[in-house]
């Protein structure tokens, strides 16, 4: 029995057209309603209604919908086959799911174009997780190159400090002869004083002083060991120093004295002679 194609204006299997013999027809799946009316929608034809001896070709199917199989498991006798016969024995048929939607005779938005299949939730899950997981690897790295100043000098090290958005403020930063300064400035009745400095040498030794006094290397060990190889272990270094110099600051600073009290918040007591004077001034008054 001759089959004829129901897709809008195809010509597959009518007489006054040429049908090459690669095509295939294939029936409706009435069986299954929901696909069954997927293949309608599909199709532009307007108000079809298949029957059982409807049939589309395979013209307007993608290459992805169909399943190939060999008809013939030998090797050998394949090869053989193929020379003679251009490979063409197998087993072609639809996948339980394809929909029709190529349609050259309609409009060219009435068809799409072959996709792979798409990738499960789990899939596309890990790979999402592989993806994360590589840019956040890429971002650590980036950000170590960025953080390291073993070979900058002195100069690259002063332009990363201006840079830097988490310095502690209050800061002066300069270079004299062959190390870097890094103070705080405290200015008092127009006499400035360098409360707090941190010395960077070209060895990347570092030297912490406040109120020009050393200060041991124990008090910033946990921050810095050694050497400094990275821009976040000074910043680190300098909030360190900032703190210790406003510990110092306070410690040195004498308490307000309130009334009737002395600086370290005992009873005030009036001078020893001041007595003396006016147990003279009452004998003389009771005389």
């Amino acid at each position: 029995m001759g089959y004829k194609c129901a897709a809008f204006g195809c010509t597959s299997g009518y007489k006054r057209y040429a049908t090459d013999k690669a095509v295939t027809f294939h029936s409706f799946p009435l069986t299954n309603k929901e696909l069954c009316d997927r293949w309608n929608r599909a199709n532009p034809r307007q108000g079809y209604t298949p029957t059982p001896h409807s049939r589309i070709c395979s013209l307007h199917f993608r290459s992805c919908d169909f399943v190939e199989e060999r008809t013939d498991s030998n090797m050998a006798r394949r090869k053989r086959k193929a020379k003679l016969l251009g490979d063409k024995l197998v087993n072609r048929y639809l996948k339980e799911d394809a929909v029709p939607s190529i349609f050259p005779q309609a409009p060219e938005y009435l068809s799409t174009k072959c996709s792979g299949p798409r990738a499960t939730v789990s899939a596309t899950a890990s790979s999402r997780l592989e993806q994360e997981a590589q840019r956040l690897e890429e971002l650590e790295q980036s950000f170590h190159a960025a953080d390291d100043i073993t070979d900058d000098s002195l100069d690259d090290i002063i332009d990363k400090l201006k840079a830097e958005t988490a310095l502690p403020t209050g800061f002066t930063v300069t270079k004299s002869d062959s190390v870097l300064l890094i103070y705080l400035l405290q200015v008092s009745d127009s006499i400035p004083t360098i409360t707090a400095c941190i010395t960077l040498h070209g060895d990347r030794s570092v030297v912490v002083s406040v109120d020009g006094k050393s200060v041991a290397a124990s008090h910033f060990s946990d921050l810095l060991k050694g050497p400094l190889r990275r821009m976040s272990q000074l910043v680190n270094v300098i909030a360190r120093v900032k703190s210790l110099s406003q510990t110092a600051d306070n410690a040195c600073r004498p308490l307000k004295s309130g009334k009737g009290t002395d600086s370290s918040g005992q009873p005030s007591q009036r001078p020893i002679d001041q007595k003396a004077q006016d147990r003279q001034a009452d004998e003389q008054a009771a005389q």
